[in-house]
């Protein structure tokens, strides 16, 4: 019943993942680049970085591949940061260098309120997680290939370990300078993308494709991640359940969700067990 649960919920997130597959004519770099965007934004921010993607192709970032300049001029830009006046030399240099790139690509950048700020701790604003994202593309070429051909979680964890330009390591925000701090892509979060967006696409992959080792891939991969911790796995835990990996807590969430809470007790072997056990009184 755990594994119906877990392929129940890698399908339904497949369904997402699909339709933008199916938009991009196939192309399975561009659907994970614009997944991975996504993942970027965690749960706060994952439609405006989801838009972001979108809105600014890969293949135009990798026109301007070997220029980490560029392509945060692109991403900032596009994502409306860089609407505003600064005091600052870098922003400016900045907005100038997008100025000229959204006129050669007629782009029109996002709204800045789109973003959201409040009640963050600053190492996941937005700013950073695009700044971590610009040195992503900047430092890997045939990702979706890297993360299909890797073994196991320690290479994903390799492929995405990123760190900030020298700009970010003392900024937050534009324009506020801080104490000088590395910002890299904590393995926290490496792990929650692998959970919402890397595992689920790689298991998409091998549906298309029928190929079963990829599939397996995708729950090897969350076999191997510690168990997410959150409300409903603590209320499991209360309860007895003693979840081991993600992919028990994948499919605990997804028995809550989409079981629990729609009363399909009668269709659950879980449910049915309790009531054979405790048959209503006539």
């Amino acid at each position: 019943w755990m594994d119906r649960l877990l392929v129940e919920r890698l399908e339904q997130r497949c369904e997402k993942i699909a339709v933008l597959l199916k938009a991009n004519k196939h192309n399975w770099e561009e659907t994970f680049y614009q997944c991975l965007a996504s993942g970027f934004g965690l749960k706060v921010n994952t439609e405006p970085f989801g838009q972001l993607g979108r809105a600014l192709p890969l293949l135009t970032l990798l026109k301007h591949k070997n220029q980490l300049f560029q392509i945060e001029a692109l991403l900032f830009g596009q994502a409306g940061f860089l609407a505003f006046d600064f005091k600052e030399e870098y922003p400016n240099k900045l907005k100038k260098e997008f100025a000229f790139l959204q006129e050669k690509y007629e782009l029109k950048p996002m709204a800045a309120f789109s973003w959201k700020f409040l009640r963050m701790r600053p190492a996941n604003f937005p700013s950073i997680r695009i700044a971590q994202f610009a040195m992503l593309i900047f430092q890997s070429t045939h990702l979706f290939s890297k993360i299909l051909a890797a073994s196991d979680i320690a290479e994903i964890e390799n492929a995405l370990a990123v760190k900030v330009s020298p700009y970010w390591e003392s900024h937050y925000v534009f324009d506020k300078e801080t104490k000088k701090r590395k910002k890299s892509l904590g393995k926290r979060t490496i792990h929650l993308l692998t959970i919402n967006i890397i595992a689920p696409i790689i298991f998409l992959y091998g549906k298309e494709k029928a190929n079963d080792k990829y599939k397996n891939k995708a729950f090897q991969l969350l076999e191997s991640l510690k168990p997410e911790t959150n409300k409903i796995i603590n209320k499991w835990g209360e309860l007895g359940m003693k979840p081991d990996s993600a992919y028990q807590t994948q499919a605990l969430l997804q028995l809550k969700n989409k079981h629990c809470d729609a009363q399909k007790c009668l269709s659950c072997p879980i449910g049915n067990a309790i009531l054979n056990k405790h048959p209503t009184k006539k």
